[in-house]
């Protein structure tokens, strides 16, 4: 069961700093099991709170807030779902769905086809539990790093 005191708002320019250790921790505690170490630090090695603000400035950032502490956040555009992160912490409380339908609703603004996320390994279970299919298993670039990644597609209802 959610706790009704999770609240959803957009992300403001002061949140960059929490979201990018937020990220960075999630990356690190929930990816371990799933990604090489070296890969991990690649994938977040040229990360900054800065590299937030442009999405926050478009409002396509939003974070989950508990008693005032971002617990989550997520990132969507048209057709897609660009980010789904959530505090290792607080896991298994249902941020995750609430944060994802907050996704949805921004990826199917102005779009009706299918909603697309490229997840990370650890992550496609979660999408599949919320009817997302494989669509193909491909890899990113990452400060030349490549990383596994599941191409995932939620076909519009």
């Amino acid at each position: 069961m959610v706790d009704a005191s999770i609240k959803i708002r957009t992300a403001r320019s002061e949140d960059a700093v929490r979201l990018h250790e937020l990220h960075t921790a999630s990356v690190r505690a929930l990816c371990a099991k799933y990604y090489a170490n070296e890969i991990i630090e690649g994938w977040l090695q040229s990360r900054t709170p800065s590299g937030y603000l442009a999405p926050i400035e478009h409002a396509a950032i939003f974070v989950a807030e508990l008693n005032h502490k971002i617990i989550g956040f997520g990132e969507a555009t048209a057709g897609a779902i660009v980010a789904v992160y959530v505090d290792p912490s607080a896991t298994g409380q249902g941020v995750g769905r609430l944060i994802l339908d907050r996704a949805l609703e921004a990826a199917r603004c102005n779009h009706s086809g299918p909603v697309r996320v490229e997840s990370t390994l650890n992550a496609s279970s979660f999408y599949e539990h919320h009817g997302f299919v494989e669509v193909k298993r491909a890899t990113v670039s990452r400060n030349q790093v490549e990383v596994p990644i599941v191409v995932m597609e939620l076909v519009a209802r």
